[in-house]
C-alpha cells in the first residue's frame, strides 16, 4: 500500500489553531506522511524532481491549507504550477489515477460559502478540482472547516481535526 501525502502549505503552522489541529490528528495515523512545504521550502526555490519522485510513491494526496483571500497561500500556488506541470507533461504523468483531495480552513463562517453571499466553497476552490481533473486525477470531496479564525471554540477544531483524519482514512487508496 502506498502512503498518503498530505501537503500543508501554512506560512505560520506555529500560530495556526485549526491547521495545527489537523496536522496533529493527522500526525497519528499510519501510512501518512505529512508534508510541510514551508518548512521543506522557506527559500520558494521548488526541487520539483523531488517532489516528482515522492509523488510517485505516493497513493492519495491530499492539499491542506487556510484560504486566503479566496485562494491558496502562494508557496503551494507555486508548488502546484511547478510540480502539477511537470508531473502532467513528464513521461510518468505521476499524478493520473492518483485520489487527490483538498482540506481547507477558512476565517468566515459557512454561510459565506453556501451559495447564498456569493460562491459555494466548490465554486471558490474550483480551480483546484480542474487542475485535478487536467492532471488526471480522482477528485476526492472536500473537507472544509468554517469559521476557524477568531472564535471558533477549541472543541470545534478539535472535533474538525478528528473528522479530518477520518477524512484522510475513509479516502486513502491502496495501490501497489
Amino acid at each position: 500500500m502506498k502512503k498518503t501525502l498530505v501537503v500543508l502549505a501554512h506560512p505560520d503552522m506555529e500560530n495556526s489553531r485549526a491547521n495545527k489541529a489537523f496536522k496533529e490528528e493527522a500526525e497519528k495515523l499510519s501510512n501518512v506522511e505529512l508534508y510541510n512545504i514551508y518548512e521543506k521550502y522557506p527559500d520558494g526555490k521548488i526541487d520539483v524532481e523531488k517532489e516528482l519522485k515522492l509523488l510517485s510513491e505516493t497513493g492519495t494526496l491530499i492539499l491542506q491549507f487556510p484560504l486566503f483571500w479566496f485562494n491558496c497561500p502562494s508557496l503551494l500556488k507555486e508548488w502546484i504550477d511547478t510540480v502539477f506541470m511537470a508531473a502532467h507533461y513528464g513521461e510518468n504523468k505521476v499524478l493520473k489515477g492518483k485520489k487527490i483531495g483538498v482540506a481547507v480552513t477558512t476565517g468566515g463562517i459557512a454561510s459565506r460559502y453556501d451559495g447564498t453571499n456569493g460562491l459555494t466553497i466548490k465554486e471558490v476552490l474550483k480551480p483546484f478540482l480542474l487542475s485535478i481533473a487536467y492532471v488526471e486525477g480522482i477528485e476526492l470531496p472536500i473537507y472544509s472547516l468554517y469559521g476557524a479564525m477568531p472564535d471558533l471554540s477549541d472543541e470545534k477544531i478539535v472535533e474538525s481535526a478528528k473528522k479530518y483524519a477520518e477524512y484522510i482514512k475513509n479516502n486513502s487508496q491502496d495501490l501497489d
